[in-house]
This record gives structure tokens, sequence and C-alpha cells, in this order.
């Protein structure tokens, strides 16, 4: 089933999205990637108000809006801001304003009676096609192996996109292309672009209902990243320390109940001493520093992002 946004009805779009303009404007609402809907101990997100749901049925149902596309933008704007407690009990929202604009301006860009199935599969596409670039920030870290999987995987969700057809035998032929690489990747910057193209080894519109999961820790990857450019040599060579402790642990065999039965960074000790609370106590003024330094920095890049996705919507 085609879906249309709103019903095809500027009256409903009104209805929907005023009152969630009011509660965004009080910043009454958090951005998630979650559809939170008085969920407990959750405040509700901006998607979860539109449609006063947490359900993905539901809330395409009311809106007409794909979910995949509504999570995307909450995790955008997630990835901009920081959600802390307040002294009511409340929370408070800290983020720059061409971030935290970005709440409504999303929805406000949807023309009811659009059809809005393919924004996620174009915007995937404009993301592999922008790590794969020789500038990306990330680019020196990318061996050829895994870049030559991801010119792989871009070639055939254009086929895709272009109303042709490929194979089960091409995916697989990609698939097992993209494990050989991922596991003889051995750059810590790396681990998760490469568990990033791995995951998005299949055709663009299958991919496009987990895009916003698949993509969260690429884009945290690209935005710590950024941080490097305000560290000391001493630092980078920590930060590098902590991506190896963090893929030890992502990476340590479990049981059958998640349980890991071995310490995976007895072998790392400069990830464990990096990892340490005693470190993370120490360094944590001078990290906050580094954080507030590369803040405009991530912002242009979440920013680039979020326009990519309304010129989507715009030409949808």
């Amino acid at each position: 089933m085609t879906l249309q946004a709103f019903g095809g009805s500027p009256a409903v779009k009104s209805q929907l999205l005023e009152p969630v303009r009011v509660l965004w404007n009080a910043r009454a609402l958090a951005p998630d990637a979650n559809l939170n809907w008085k969920s407990d101990g959750q405040p509700n997100s901006i998607s979860g108000a539109l449609a006063e749901t947490h359900d993905r049925g539901e809330f395409e149902q009311r809106t007409g809006i794909p979910a995949d596309l509504a999570q995307l933008c909450e995790q955008l704007i997630a990835a901009g801001v920081r959600k802390s407690e307040a002294p009511d009990g409340g929370f408070s929202l800290d983020a720059s304003d061409t971030v935290l604009v970005f709440g409504t301006e999303w929805l406000d860009a949807i023309r009811p009676g659009v059809d809005l199935s393919l924004v996620v599969p174009h915007f995937a596409r404009h993301c592999l096609d922008l790590l794969l670039k020789p500038n990306f920030a990330l680019a020196a870290h990318i061996g050829a192996d895994l870049r030559g999987v991801g010119f792989q995987i871009l070639s055939f969700w254009d086929r895709e996109l272009a109303g042709q057809s490929t194979t089960r035998g091409d995916w697989r032929g990609v698939q097992r292309a993209a494990m050989t690489a991922t596991a003889k990747d051995t750059d810590p910057w790396s681990y998760r672009v490469a568990t990033f193209i791995e995951a998005i080894a299949w055709p663009v519109q299958s991919v496009s209902r987990e895009f916003a999961g698949l993509f969260e820790p690429f884009l945290f990857n690209w935005l710590l990243y950024l941080e490097t450019a305000f560290m000391t040599d001493e630092e980078r060579i920590d930060r590098e320390h902590l991506l190896r402790g963090w893929k030890a642990m992502a990476t340590a065999p479990r049981d059958e109940a998640g349980n890991i039965d071995f310490d995976p960074l007895e072998s790392l000790p400069e990830s464990s001493r990096v990892i340490s609370s005693d470190h993370i106590m120490r360094t944590m003024d001078r990290m906050t520093a580094v954080r507030e330094a590369a803040r405009d920095r991530k912002d242009e890049v979440i920013r680039a992002l979020m326009n990519t996705v309304l010129t989507l919507v715009d030409s949808a």
C-alpha cells in the first residue's frame, strides 16, 4: 500500500503538527530514533507525539509518513543534542539552533499527499556515496577492499533505484566480500565503517526499514573522529585504544544468554586503561572541552545531512 503524507489533507497536517510544534518549542519532547509515546521512563519523542503512538504501523497509518523516515530525522537531531536531567526531574536539551530547528522543519517540508517511500533509500545512497569519496573525513582509514565492496553496493543500488533488477547471486557475492573485508580490517577507526558497509550489503529498499539503526553507530564514529582535530597526539592515541577496546567487547564470543565468559580486554592493557573509570574521571573535563571545541564541525556535518533529507522530501 502506498502511503500518502497526511492523507493528502492540509487540515490533517495542521491538526497533527501544530500541537507538536508547541511541545517542541517548549522543549517538552526529546528526539529519539524510537517512537516514544507514554513509554515508561522515557519522554515522548517528536514522532511519537505526532501520531500519539509507539507502534510503527499505527504511526504510518495516522500520518502517511514512513516510520523509517521519522526515525532517521529524529536520529539526526539526537546526534547533535546533549540531553541531561533537569532539577525538576524533567530533562533539558543542549544543542545549536541549526540542529534544533529541524525538529519541525522536516515535517513542515512535507506536502500533503506526497509519497515519501523513496526518501530513505535515496538518503542511504547519498551516505554511501559520501563515505566513498576521497575527501571523506575517515577516507584515510578505509582500506581498498572495503572501498571496493562499497562501490559494488553503490552500483547495485543505482540499478535498483533506476528500476533494474539484481539477483540473489549478485548480492551473495557482495555479502561474502563485505564479510571478508571486515574480517581483514584492523584500523580502529574503520571498524564502524566496515560493520556499516557489511550491514547494508542488501537491496536498498530492504535496508530502508532498518537504516536509521544501522546508520547510528557509523554516524557516532564519524562525529567522534572530528574531535581528534582538537586533541593532542597522546589523546589521539588513547582514542584509538578506546576504539580497540570497544571493538574487542563488541566482537567477543557470547553464550546463549549473551554473556562473555572471559575478559576481552585482558590482552589489551592500554584499552583497559583508557576504559577504566579512573581514566574517564581524570580526563572528563578535558574531553568535555574537546567535544565543545568540535561542536561546530559536528553541527556542520549533521546540518548537511538534514539538508539532504529536506532536498529529498522536497523532490519526492
